[in-house]
């Protein structure tokens, strides 16, 4: 089919040498490509969050996010409501004086084609959930929020919809 298809690694080591194989379904379907490769990780992995401190009170631009082509990274929030393989974007924000964040993400009209939302903030090791939260219905914008989070410190949210089939744009504010 015409499908893009991609993986991704992190922790390989430098200076060692990887292979990559690449096969179609059958023979009948076995034909030219193109092959891709990138050493610039981004809002995909929790390591590259994606720094939206600055939106604190604000919303980003329309559909500015996307979890099309997203991978699975760290685990999902308890509340999460997934299918299959987990696909995730990254952010994080450094906590304002009021130790208060509220985050909302949205999928509404033009501010989104992502369905199916879950979102979660997270401590600064990526693993130690603070808060989550999951869409009740399909087109739902899904909000979380926290207080008492300690300011100045960096904390994540990220973002994943129910399945790969629900993946799309989203605005976060």
């Amino acid at each position: 089919n015409d499908d893009d298809v991609s993986i991704s690694t992190i922790g390989l080591t430098e200076g060692n040498t990887y292979y990559i194989s690449v096969a179609p379904y059958s023979a009948s379907r076995a034909g030219s490509f193109t092959l891709c490769l990138s050493d610039v990780k981004d809002y995909d992995y929790y390591e590259a969050a994606e720094d939206v401190t600055s939106l604190l009170g604000n919303c980003s631009a329309n559909e500015a996010y996307t979890t099309i082509g997203a991978t699975a990274d760290k685990d999902k929030a308890s509340c999460w409501v997934i299918s299959g393989n987990q696909i995730n974007r990254w952010f994080k924000f450094v906590a304002p004086t009021t130790g208060f964040v509220q985050s909302t993400i949205k999928i509404d009209g033009s501010e989104g084609t992502q369905r199916n939302t879950n979102t979660a903030i997270w401590d600064s090791n990526g693993t130690t959930e603070i808060a989550c939260n999951s869409y009740t219905s399909s087109a739902d914008n899904v909000i979380v929020g926290s207080d008492g989070l300690t300011p100045g410190n960096t904390y994540y949210i990220s973002v994943a919809p129910y399945s790969s089939s629900s993946d799309g744009t989203f605005t976060l504010c």
